[in-house]
């Protein structure tokens, strides 16, 4: 289906034009950066009525591209920049979208300031949705690269141990593997031509130079997976970050790797290929047992956090090598309510850690106070866990007995990964119940009613995404 509209392009475009005006828009000490919030929330809201025409346009029921969007680029080489969606894709945009949202409702109340965040916030916003909706191998390769540079930028800025060396890392670990990415695509280039990411199964992986742009490309999506050795520089940045929205941008950024693996995974893979799999697939495992008992023992709530999210960051990684159609047809809606859930978390956990500081306080008990963040935060948990209350639970579900059943070792494994994450998850909320009487937070610190609003806002669509991922769509 072919997009004579240009609706892909205006929604990269939209969230661009909003960082613009919030670079003009003018602050005092009143506002405190309350101008630059609102627009960056306006921009995403519009945003999202844009993104919801778009799956309007689009036929659900089909599992290719459609939309198609061509410009021309350079003409000698020929290359083309192509736009195109399909559900995995929209599926991605829309909860990134909602996720940020969620972070910006949550800080503009808990931090000064935010002119620069908000900036760099939707710049990143612009460079993650043309990823999702590039359809071809240069489109999709500059922005990819390009979510680096805002992201560098927050970083920089909010970034709380050890910054410049932190810095010095993520240049020199992301440069390696752009270039290692990179060389790939060139190698695509010259003996296929610009392909747009419908036709990367016309590369053929021979022993001649198949088998080198495979490993190129497979290097360069792990490589921002939190998967050992490359776990360091990931967990070394984002578990210091105690600013919740630059927190949910960093931890999106493994989203990318999980999405470009997808987007080339190929329909038959050599035998001399696979078998590198059982080893990438014994690293994953043993990668995320040690992350989640990381977390269990450490005292800091980002960390906590932060090993959720790489359990299952690597279980949909091993998800990917099961070559299960089922499996590689729906992780896109897993994904989808995984966003939610660990955006939601975050926000919540800091907003109790911003109050702990505020007042020097233990949060003991808080959660007996304050009703409207004892119901968020305990339904938030429960769906974390993996009760089935979002569309995660259906493909982890069966991402776990695929791996089962394919090797019983590592899916016992993954079992045990997700059990001592869940246990972290759990006794953090036990914490919060468990009633101090020397606790200063009261209910008087409960959520706004705008906040627990948006937090039930985002209760319904898990809820909404388990019963039918795509209720909202109605076919014209």
């Amino acid at each position: 289906m072919n997009n004579p509209f240009a609706i892909l392009s205006l929604i990269i475009s939209i969230p661009f034009f909003g960082m613009l005006f919030t670079l003009v828009a003018k602050e005092s000490d009143e506002t405190q950066g309350k101008n630059s919030s609102n627009v960056a929330i306006f921009t995403i809201i519009a945003n999202l009525v844009m993104i919801w025409r778009v799956f309007m346009l689009i036929d659900e029921k089909q599992l290719k591209m459609q939309l198609f969007e061509k410009f021309n680029w350079i003409s000698i080489p020929e290359i083309n920049l192509v736009f195109a969606v399909d559900n995995t894709s929209l599926m991605m945009i829309l909860a990134v979208h909602l996720v940020i949202l969620m972070g910006i409702v949550f800080i503009r109340s808990m931090y000064e300031k935010q002119k620069s965040l908000m900036v760099f916030t939707l710049l990143f916003l612009s460079f993650s949705t043309g990823f999702f909706v590039s359809a071809d191998i240069f489109s999709f390769f500059i922005f990819f690269e390009a979510m680096l540079i805002p992201l560098f930028m927050l970083i920089g800025m909010y970034g709380e141990f050890k910054r410049s060396e932190r810095l010095s890392g993520f240049f020199l670990y992301n440069f390696i593997g752009s270039l290692i990415l990179f060389v790939s695509i060139l190698m695509i280039y010259k003996y296929y031509g610009s392909l747009t990411l419908n036709k990367t199964d016309k590369i053929l992986w021979n022993k001649n130079f198949g088998y080198y742009i495979w490993a190129g490309l497979a290097i360069g999506f792990i490589w921002r997976i939190p998967v050992w050795p490359f776990h360091y520089w990931i967990s070394s940045i984002t578990a210091r970050i105690h600013n919740p929205l630059v927190f949910i941008i960093s931890s999106i950024l493994p989203l990318s790797g999980i999405y470009g693996l997808i987007r080339f995974w190929p329909k038959y893979i050599p035998l001399e290929i696979s078998q590198y799999f059982i080893w990438l697939s014994i690293i994953g495992s043993i990668t995320m047992l040690f992350i989640s008992m990381i977390g269990f023992i450490n005292k800091d709530f980002q960390y906590k956090i932060f090993a959720f999210v790489t359990v299952y960051y690597i279980m949909y990684m091993l998800g990917l090598f099961t070559r299960n159609e089922l499996v590689l047809n729906n992780i896109g809606y897993a994904l989808y309510g995984f966003l939610m859930v660990f955006g939601a978390l975050e926000v919540l956990s800091a907003y109790v850690y911003k109050l702990e500081q505020e007042y020097d306080t233990s949060s003991l008990g808080f959660l007996c106070r304050a009703k409207r963040l004892s119901i968020s935060y305990s339904f938030l948990t429960i769906a974390a866990v993996g009760f089935p209350v979002s569309a995660m639970f259906t493909n982890n579900f069966l991402i776990v007995s695929e791996l089962l059943s394919e090797n019983i070792q590592m899916g016992s494994l993954l079992m045990l990964s997700s059990v001592i994450s869940s246990a972290t998850l759990i006794s953090e909320l036990f914490r919060l119940k468990n009633d101090d009487k020397n606790c200063q937070l009261g209910k008087n610190h409960d959520l706004s009613q705008g906040q627990f609003v948006f937090m039930m806002f985002i209760v319904f669509m898990l809820l909404m995404s388990f019963i039918r991922p795509l209720w909202f769509v109605i076919n014209e």
